[in-house]
């Protein structure tokens, strides 16, 4: 009989499967449960009931996703991506802005884009002072400002509302799915900061295919290579346990056609009842509002998780359509837009994707402020996106829609609203062998599919440690050399906030 530590993995998107992939490669006996009839999660490809190939939003990679980037070279599956280094700036009433870096040290390769910035010359000069300032934030500097929403940091720094706080909204749009009045400045400075690392911070990596293709069926294949196995369609719904530690998981057939992305988080179960799946170990990379569901108060205290109960979710909606005709030109790189219904689109058809027989181009867009159109009927979120279009992109005028699929994503994120920082649990419990994994645990990161893979990481390295193990080597962005030379010149160091999590202590 073997003796390989038994560990159940809830939840098989880019966290679950991540520490499942690192545990089964140290020797765990691993077991993925899912209640979707499919893995992915938040990063799930699939056919809707109408037959279509869709997934759950546009989904790109930055530069910076070292995790992530580490785990997809393992896999052979680094070719899926499309690197591109050129974007272009879309806005209405304005001539389309393509921009990219020059290769000088960081923070100056942002010269480029800053110059053609339609600013006034003091407004140049406060952006500059402001843009040296955050280039030397620390993390620690960083988690100070969890408590302030950005558009309060921007006012207290003198900015204006002009073409910085439009970029504002697509940075806090881009990393936390919120306005720049609801998101902490936390997460929104950290988005930015990353662009001033080095020359090719802007980088932007676009799946040559499927999430599915390229991302969570090579992921699914290592894991059974290696002696996993994903348990699909069935729900968790209870721990079971002994003390401080959990002896077993309760599940039963879940009743779901697609990802659980809802932001109830409750899994429609059958009525073939319940059984239990013993285990040694639990990795828990269920959403939060999913673990909220099947956590009883009990569970709750035990494992000391009152304050991450107290985060909350914030929705996204990715929408595709089809059109009759080629979209001809194709905008250069990694479109960003902003005063549109949209904040970012991609041509599927550059990226092997494009449906066979599709007489026209095929678009994917991620739509803009989705909490406030949530409940909008599909045509006027379809009407209002081929409108922002074509003011934005004259190929797009003569092309006419023959078909759209909207996904609405209930719980896309944990809301990154001032205070929520600190309200994220490291990947450790109370609970002996019970760990957490997701975006929405406490790293450095933000909600992201890199948050996703290096806290699927950092759960793997706790209970490899646990088990007497060597952990996993975790890794973090690198950081331009200019940087800690201008903290040190820089401004004097404040006290941290009272409960303001250390980052390191994530990664140590």
């Amino acid at each position: 009989m073997s003796t390989a530590p038994r560990v159940l993995v809830l939840g098989s998107g880019v966290a679950g499967l991540c520490a499942a992939y690192e545990l089964a490669e140290r020797g765990c006996s691993v077991t993925v449960v899912e209640p979707a009839p499919f893995p992915g999660g938040r990063t799930s490809s699939f056919t809707d009931a109408r037959g279509r190939g869709v997934d759950t939003g546009l989904h790109v990679v930055a530069n910076h996703y070292a995790n992530l980037l580490e785990v997809l070279s393992r896999l052979g599956v680094s070719h899926r991506l499309l690197w591109v280094g050129e974007h272009t700036y879309l806005r209405s009433g304005r001539e389309p802005m393509a921009w990219s870096f020059r290769s000088w040290p960081a923070p100056f390769h942002l010269l480029r884009p800053f110059a053609r910035m339609p600013l006034s010359p003091g407004a140049r000069l406060r952006l500059s002072r402001v843009g040296l300032q955050v280039a030397s934030y620390s993390q620690e500097d960083l988690a100070e400002l969890d408590s302030l929403s950005y558009a309060e940091w921007h006012r207290r720094n003198g900015l204006q509302r002009d073409f910085t706080l439009e970029l504002a909204e697509a940075a806090a749009d881009a990393a936390t799915f919120l306005t720049v009045e609801e998101a902490a400045a936390r997460p929104v400075l950290s988005w930015i900061k990353y662009l001033v690392r080095h020359s090719r911070s802007g980088d932007v990596g676009l799946w040559r295919g499927t999430l599915a293709e390229c991302l969570v069926d090579p992921l699914c294949r290592a894991l059974e290579r290696k002696g996993g196995q994903l348990l699909l369609r069935h729900a968790v719904v209870g721990l079971e346990g002994e003390g401080q530690r959990v002896k077993g998981v309760w599940v039963s057939p879940a009743e779901t056609s697609g990802p659980v992305v809802h932001a109830g988080g409750h899994v429609p179960v059958g009525a073939a009842g319940r059984k239990l799946l013993a285990c040694d170990f639990v990795v828990s990379a269920m959403n939060v509002q999913s673990l909220r569901a099947v956590l009883s108060p009990e569970w709750v205290h035990a494992a000391g998780l009152e304050d991450a109960m107290r985060l909350t979710t914030t929705p996204a909606m990715s929408l595709m359509l089809w059109f009759d005709r080629p979209i001809q030109p194709v905008p250069v790189g990694a479109p960003l837009v902003t005063g549109c219904a949209f904040r970012d689109f991609v041509d599927l058809a550059r990226l092997d994707r494009q449906p066979r027989g599709a007489p026209g181009s095929v678009y994917q867009f991620v739509i803009t402020r989705a909490s406030s159109r949530f409940h909008d009927p599909d045509e006027a979120i379809v009407s209002d996106v081929v409108r922002d279009l074509r003011s934005i992109w004259p190929g797009a005028r003569e092309a006419r829609v023959v078909d759209s699929a909207l996904e609405r994503i209930g719980a896309a994120m944990f809301a990154a609203v001032p205070g929520a920082h600190q309200l994220r649990p490291p990947a450790r419990t109370r609970l002996g062998n019970f760990f957490l994994a997701g975006d929405w645990t406490r790293h450095e990161l933000n909600a992201s599919m890199e948050g996703a893979a290096l806290s699927g990481r950092l759960a793997a390295d706790a209970l490899l440690r646990e088990l007497g193990q060597p952990g996993l080597r975790i890794h973090r962005a690198s950081e331009s050399t200019v940087l800690p030379a201008l903290r040190k010149l820089g401004r004097p160091r404040r006290g941290r906030s009272p409960g303001a999590p250390r980052e390191e202590e994530a990664l140590a």
